[in-house]
């Protein structure tokens, strides 16, 4: 074939295609061969700075289609409208390119993943062009997924810990991390967020990346830190009176910090007292605040203001940032875990306690004084195996549906199933050995089904019938398998329908089921929040108190219907139902009177019939111990997995829970703090509550008593008469094995063997293998390894374990702990995204990427596993454990990762590069 080369043609450009080897070219006159054009289409680049200045040579355009030049293709704005373009005529394919704001590569943009390309690894971005002649245009604001125009100031994004709000940026469009720079050494990052009434009726104060507190409630709140201990919160309803606030304030500690900020209207009783005590916080704008003012203050107790800020009505939110020394006291926590032994909470009573108060660290603390017994994943898979578990109500119920998934399969967390969050009306799974071997949904386009009747959908009977037959499609229970069906009920007569069509069903008949019903949020959304979606469109203009007459009489009908269905000798007498409130919200005091009170006809309802087995669970009060792991009306994975604690303190028996009580969260999005589309590296579309459920959050218990099948120190077992031992590969607990590098995991190299629940019979089928080199074990799974070369890797995956099979060979591997001596920054190190011989140098040959890495001590640590390691980048959860034999030679400039150099391989590298 013939290749043509790049034509500049005036302003437009034509981009290199290949014509195929048989097509003629047509002549030209006088004989001479004349080359047709491939055909094209203008695709027009258009890039925008908001207030960021622009380099002195203009903004330029590098990519694929004109050789990754940065100085050739330029940008001008011809109109004077701040978005410089250019327009190029591109051959139909795919594309990668990037903005500069400049003509050289250290001034390229750090796109955001959420709209990067996934497969050269340099983060760039992707135009296709699918049909000649069809225009197309790419508008966007320099480093960030939209134009300037659609983009948030940067004052709302929040940076992650190590970073902080740049402040000549906080009213500069942004969505991403060049909304921020690095924290001074020895400092922590404050943020304190206000909107009042019109521009929002919240507030929200972050320390070090972390959410400490948010709120929706009326007034004036008040957080005073004790360097970075908050040592006291608390909401002053300043509308009404400030006689409150002036006792606090005047009680508060001479040089402890002050955050304040008001939510909906703060000023009509902010009395002169008042006033004078803010102000002996620092604050010099108090008296500028007026009717539904915004106001934000980071100060000192006798001190100055860090940072003040009020806005007026309508004028958006107020944000305060500052830097600040905080000396590291304790774990920062609203309510410090208590480290003496606490007894655990009965949970199989007709009304378990479930209010109480989240520690940063995870821990919970309830206000009964007792505390909930926790289930790591492998426990949960074993005290379930054989159950049937059900759950019924709208989209947090199915975010309790998700997280229970990823907590029995824990390796498939990532994968994006259908219907994961929204788009089915029935989802049935069943698991195994840590495998969702079974995944049936039923969409929610069928037309049966749609929930628009008092009685359920259109036609019911029809929608049963589709359901049943989809049901019946699951493999049968064989004593291991568990079983989690999601039916999707918007209203109450869809849980009746359940309850039917879990009786009915022949193939599980024998099975323990567990029920979880959540129905209450969409008669609010509905009749509250006026929703146009509502399927029940006449709830929409409906007197208030006629809407939740009828959620009365349709609970009621379905409740009656449950009673037998709970009861000793009912189909779920023997695990037990739980009835729950809404999930925790606070979309403002109109709305959340609504919620609450139609929290509390569920309580009453369930109040005659509850029982150990009906029990009536208050999922309200538990959001409300954890405010701050909500948003827009959903919860994070830490809410959700400390959900299911409660509820399967009610389904499972205490015997089979995980001994201890201190817990730790592990994984990328468990936290609402950590939630951010860039993140969310598995999640492709844009909904901020979807994506921190998206990804796997594992936990595990601090103080379990240590046992022979979960050491962590490196111990050999020796078989009978063999000679051989098992030897814990990389420490043995958390581990999964893998091949050659930790990204291979071919099924070629194991055998699974199922229904093995202890480490010890899982060695035992090893031994019976003449082949077996090693053993990974999870709850009852057990894949015996007889790969011809061993297990060579291994990744930190939560319930775990890997142990190699062979002679009884001294073998000595790394401490993943005190690494950081071993390697060294690649210019600065924070903040730089390593590359190879240039920064232009990312090839995927250069580098295995390992998945399940939650820090960076962790990815050093898989970097000394690996013999031609070179060096490490680290981000957001992604460890690339470079091995590239001449090293890392560059880097780029690229805010959240950091790329360290093996002190010996730079060693190895200057004695091939200076010998």
């Amino acid at each position: 074939g013939r290749t043509f080369s790049f034509t500049l043609l005036a302003a437009r450009y034509i981009a290199p295609t290949t014509t195929s080897s048989d097509a003629a070219a047509p002549a030209a006159p006088g004989g001479g061969a004349r080359l047709a054009l491939p055909p094209s289409a203008p695709v027009s680049f258009k890039v925008g700075f908001g207030p960021q200045a622009v380099a002195s040579v203009g903004p330029h355009l590098a990519g694929s289609f004109q050789g990754w030049d940065p100085a050739t293709t330029s940008l001008a704005d011809g109109d004077m409208d701040g978005i410089y373009e250019v327009t190029l005529d591109l051959a139909p394919g795919s594309y990668e390119f990037k903005f500069l704001n400049g003509n050289s590569w250290d001034q390229a943009e750090a796109v955001p993943s959420s709209c990067s390309e996934a497969t050269s690894g340099m983060m760039n971005r992707l135009v296709v062009v699918e049909d000649a002649d069809a225009p197309l245009e790419v508008h966007v604001c320099f480093q960030e997924c939209l134009p300037c125009a659609a983009l948030p100031a940067c004052k709302m994004f929040n940076c992650p810990p190590g970073l902080v709000l740049q402040g000549s940026r906080l009213d500069v469009p942004g969505a991403s991390a060049a909304c921020c720079e690095t924290v001074e050494e020895g400092k922590g990052a404050l943020v304190v967020r206000s909107s009042a009434f019109s521009d929002g009726n919240w507030a929200e104060f972050w320390m070090k990346g972390a959410l400490l507190y948010g709120t929706g409630t009326r007034g004036l709140t008040v957080l005073e830190l004790e360097d970075d201990l908050v040592k006291h919160a608390e909401t002053f309803d300043t509308y009404l009176s400030s006689s409150s606030l002036e006792g606090y304030l005047s009680s508060v500690t001479p040089g402890n910090l002050v955050l304040m900020a008001i939510v909906d209207e703060g000023s009509a009783q902010l009395s002169v007292a008042a006033e004078a005590l803010i102000a002996g916080c620092g604050a010099q704008k108090i008296e500028d605040v007026a009717f539904r003012s915004s106001y934000a203050l980071i100060g000192r107790k006798g001190g100055e203001a860090l940072s003040e800020v009020v806005l007026p009505e309508f004028a958006g939110t107020s944000v305060a940032v500052a830097q600040v020394t905080l000396q590291t006291t304790t774990t920062t926590t609203l309510a410090p875990s208590p480290v003496s032994p606490v007894a655990f909470c009965d949970m199989k009573v007709a009304e378990p306690p479930m209010s109480g108060s989240l520690a940063l660290d995870g821990n919970l603390e309830l206000d009964a004084g007792c505390r909930f017994r926790v289930w790591e994943s492998p426990g949960i898979a074993s005290c379930l195996a054989g159950t049937w578990v059900v759950v019924t109500g709208s989209s947090n119920a199915l975010l309790i549906f998700n997280t229970l998934l990823m907590l029995l399969a824990p390796a498939e967390a990532d994968v994006q199933r259908s219907g994961r969050f929204g788009g089915a009306h029935l989802l049935d799974a069943v698991v195994e050995d840590g495998q969702i071997i079974h995944y049936r949904t039923v969409r929610s386009s069928e037309a049966s089904c749609i929930q628009s009747t008092p009685t359920g959908g259109q036609n019911e009977t029809e929608c049963k019938r589709l359901y049943a037959k989809a049901l019946k499609e699951a493999p049968q229970p064989n004593g291991r398998r568990v079983r989690v069906t999601m039916f999707l009920s918007f209203f109450w007569a869809r849980t009746g329908t359940a309850v039917d069509l879990i009786e009915g069903d022949e193939t599980w008949a024998g099975a323990d089921v567990a029920m979880v019903v959540q129905v209450v949020a969409w008669y609010v959304v509905c009749n509250g929040i006026k929703f146009t979606g509502c399927p029940r469109s006449n709830l929409i203009d409906m007197e208030e108190g006629l809407v939740k007459s009828m959620f009365v009489a349709e609970m009621g009908a379905v409740l009656d219907r449950m009673t037998p269905f709970c009861a000793p000798g009912g189909r779920a007498g023997q695990r037990g139902c739980a009835v729950a409130t809404n999930s925790w919200s606070d979309p403002g005091p109109r709305l959340m009177a609504m919620f609450q009170g139609y929290n509390s006809e569920v309580v009453e309802a369930m109040r005659p019939l509850r029982s150990a087995t009906f029990r009536s669970v208050d999922i309200f009060a538990l959001g409300g111990s954890m405010p701050g792991e909500t948003f827009q009306g959903h919860g994070s994975q830490i809410l959700h997995i400390w959900t299911w604690q409660a509820l399967l303190g009610g389904f499972c028996s205490a015997a089979s829970a995980t001994p201890g009580s201190q817990i730790q969260f592990q994984g990328p999005v468990c936290w609402r703090r950590d939630a951010s589309l860039d993140s969310c590296t598995a999640y492709t579309r844009t909904v901020l509550w979807q994506c921190m459920n998206s990804m796997l959050c594992s936990h595990r218990l601090l103080d379990k008593p240590e046992t022979t099948t979960t050491t962590t120190t490196t111990t050999t077992t020796t078989t009978e008469g063999n000679g051989k031992v098992f030897l814990p590969v990389d420490g043995g607990d958390n581990r999964a094995c893998r091949g050659q590098a930790p990204g291979d995991n071919s099924a070629s190299y194991y055998t699974v063997v199922s229904g093995i629940t202890s480490l010890a019979a899982c060695q035992d089928e090893c031994i019976r293998s003449e082949a077996c080199v090693g053993i990974e074990h999870s709850g009852s799974r057990c894949e015996v390894w007889t790969r011809a070369a061993g297990i060579g890797a291994s990744i930190h995956l939560a319930g775990f374990t890997c142990l190699s099979y062979g002679s009884s060979v001294t073998t000595t591997t790394s401490s993943p702990n005190n690494l950081s001596s071993l390697f060294e920054p690649v210019d600065g190190g924070v903040g730089r995204a390593c590359r190879g011989a240039s920064v232009a140098d990312n090839a995927p040959n250069n580098y295995v990427v390992v998945p399940g890495v939650l820090n960076l001590a962790d990815c050093q640590y898989e970097c000394t596993e690996v013999a031609a390691c070179v060096g490490v980048e680290y981000s957001l959860g992604r460890c690339e454990v470079w091995t590239r034999p001449e090293g890392i030679q560059a880097s780029l400039a690229l805010s959240g990762f950091t790329c360290q150099r093996l002190s010996s391989a730079r060693r190895r590298l200057e004695s091939v590069l200076f010998p």
